[in-house]
């Protein structure tokens, strides 16, 4: 085999690596989700235009839906319940919605409200285990 044959191989061949390695690291890159707790949002105060993933509780009653503009406002609270940041969005109302379960929010934040383009409802941990009987 001639060596510019053998050359242009190998170089196809580390080609072939490095789109690889990168469509990997790229994958996992979105995979990962993390995401901002609602007092972290509030004080990182990021800039109108920057999206932001922020986890919380449904407030109880902060729940208004508009079924003919598929318009539903509510506000999260993280666990203490002491920070509340207002949630808009616009979109079918998700099948599980209810007060005090948990919702991961995807949008940009503007004055204190979140207008989310995405909304996911965490599974409420509503089946629990239980507990271990110590009859022997």
């Amino acid at each position: 085999m001639a060596k510019s044959l053998r050359v242009r191989l190998w170089l196809a061949f580390l080609f072939v690596i490095i789109v690889i390695a990168s469509l990997i690291g790229v994958g996992v890159a979105r995979s990962t989700s993390y995401y901002l707790t609602v007092s972290q949002a509030l004080v990182s105060n990021p800039s109108p235009f920057s999206t932001v993933t922020v986890s919380g509780n449904i407030v109880a009653n902060s729940v208004a839906w508009n079924s003919s503009t598929e318009a539903l406002q509510f506000a999260i609270a993280d666990k203490t319940g002491q920070q509340r940041l207002v949630v808009k969005y616009h979109g079918a109302r998700p099948q599980d919605f209810a007060n005090g379960w948990p919702v991961i929010v995807t949008g940009t934040m503007n004055a204190g409200t979140l207008t989310a383009t995405n909304l996911e409802i965490k599974c409420p941990s509503k089946y629990e285990a239980k507990a271990p009987s110590n009859n022997t």
